[in-house]
């Protein structure tokens, strides 16, 4: 046998090795996958898919990464941009290996396969350890606070409350020469421990080990995609875009945190950050989550009744009016293609996940605001 042909041979039995060590490393995450799509739309299997495994993976990471180092930076945030330069090294390794190398067609086919099983890898990962909270038992249907609907007069009256008390509360919070909120970050972040504990001894199932919130080193590349925060299930951490105007930073830390609590769909992080923000006893929490609110309840009472949102809108003090324009301003400043693709994309993830308003969704918070608040006899005063 020559050289040439021995060296041939050679190739294609280490080719073919590799080929089913490939093989191999994909039967994992493609059971995972079909065991998913196979029992996705059975509720008592995604409740105990939930609770017996992705709720303890997720505290488990949640701890570790907030322990020692880990907790001053986001593990998440740093697995991602490797995540992202491996993916850009992967794509220049294989245009080269694809033009020079002398099996192109198979050297093309093996790496694409190796993209496909990382995919699918983080695709289970995010399934079994997150998606399956959606399919399973909601907070609203937990804690009763489900509703068929609410009339435009509980609306006005809480979306007036909200006013009055954000009102009281907005010149209590530090701010600068100009009127603009000014509240240390290192503050309400280290505060951030206690925002829960008023609103789970009312609301048990908001209850939960308190896990420091990251700020985010890419905040402003978050905000050129319109997010003011996001919840990753693989490390359990609640990452914040802390270039976001600040006024509203405390209600985002608490709607991430609410995450770590296994709320999963973005309406109900939305109530639970009001709920525990408003009831926290902490000011600039109490303020950012009347403030939050207030701009969720009064989009939704203009959309049904405007000369009352107007009227409502009307009472806003001066400190409110200028947090209010400052996070306009912002985000109108970062209005871009980038982030319009990106919300188109996350309304699609929304509706996948039964959230059928999409991005909409988030004024359906107002219901078990509404309902919540009712129930506490606030409508009543």
């Amino acid at each position: 046998m020559s050289q040439k042909v021995a060296k041939r041979t050679e190739r294609k039995t280490r080719g073919g090795s590799r080929i089913w060590l490939l093989i191999l490393f994909a039967v994992p995450p493609a059971a995972l996958l079909v065991l998913f799509y196979i029992y996705r739309d059975s509720g008592s299997i995604m409740n105990w898919a939930d609770a017996a495994i992705a709720a303890p993976y997720r505290e488990a990471a949640a701890k570790v990464t907030s322990f020692g180092p880990f907790q001053y930076f986001s593990l998440a945030e740093i697995l991602i941009t490797l995540l992202i330069i491996w993916a850009l090294i992967f794509l220049v390794r294989t245009i080269i290996i694809v033009v020079r190398g002398p099996a192109r067609a198979a050297a093309l086919f093996g790496r694409v396969f190796i993209v496909v099983i990382v995919a699918a890898y983080l695709f289970a990962a995010y399934s079994w350890l997150w998606d399956a909270g959606y399919r399973a038992e909601s907070l609203a249907e937990k804690t009763g606070l489900g509703s068929a609907g609410i009339t435009v007069e509980q609306l006005e009256r809480v979306t007036r409350l909200f006013a009055e008390k954000a009102n009281a509360l907005a010149d209590e919070v530090d701010r600068d020469e100009d009127g603009h909120f000014d509240v240390q970050r290192s503050y309400y972040f280290a505060l951030s421990k206690g925002v829960y504990a008023n609103i789970a001894a009312e609301i048990p199932q908001l209850d939960g080990e308190n896990h420091k919130p990251k700020a985010m080193l890419y905040s402003k590349l978050m905000s050129l995609t319109g997010f003011t925060g996001v919840y990753i299930a693989l490390t359990g951490e609640a990452n914040i875009n802390v270039d976001a105007p600040a006024c509203l930073v405390p209600f985002t830390i608490a709607h991430e945190m609410s995450h770590q609590r296994g709320v999963h769909s973005e309406e109900e992080a939305n109530f639970s950050a009001v709920a525990a923000c408003i009831t926290s006893n902490i000011t600039v929490y109490e303020y950012s989550g009347y403030l939050g609110g207030l701009m969720y309840l009064s989009s939704t009472l203009n959309s049904v009744d405007p000369e009352a949102a107007q009227a409502v809108l009307a009472t806003l003090g001066d400190s409110v009016r200028q947090d209010w324009a400052d996070n306009n301003l912002y985000w109108t400043k970062h209005e871009t293609a980038a982030a319009e693709a990106v919300t188109a994309a996350y309304d699609s993830y929304l509706k996948y996940n039964g959230e059928e308003l999409g991005v909409s969704s988030y004024g359906a918070c107002v219901d078990m605001i509404v309902t919540w608040m009712d129930g506490r006899g606030e409508l009543s005063v």
